[in-house]
């Protein structure tokens, strides 16, 4: 399984769900992170959604990284 999927399934099991939020009424938008149901928004607009769906996939790795792989969880 791709290292990527298996993070956001692991993510998704544990009650972690990371998605993008639109910013009205502009293309931009930022991500949340929802680590069941503490909400904790992005600091960084993305200018679209391209590049916000790259860094959902790389916060799934790291944090399936820091809590799998690394005992927390």
């Amino acid at each position: 399984m791709n290292k990527y999927l298996e993070a956001q399934s692991w993510c998704l099991a544990q009650g972690i769900k990371v998605y993008i939020v639109p910013v009205k009424q502009r293309k931009e938008c930022n991500i949340e992170v929802n680590d069941n149901g503490v909400i904790t928004k992005s600091p960084h607009t993305y200018k679209d959604q391209k590049l916000a769906s790259s860094k959902i996939w790389a916060l799934y790795l790291y944090l399936y990284e820091q809590r799998k792989v690394n005992g927390k969880n």
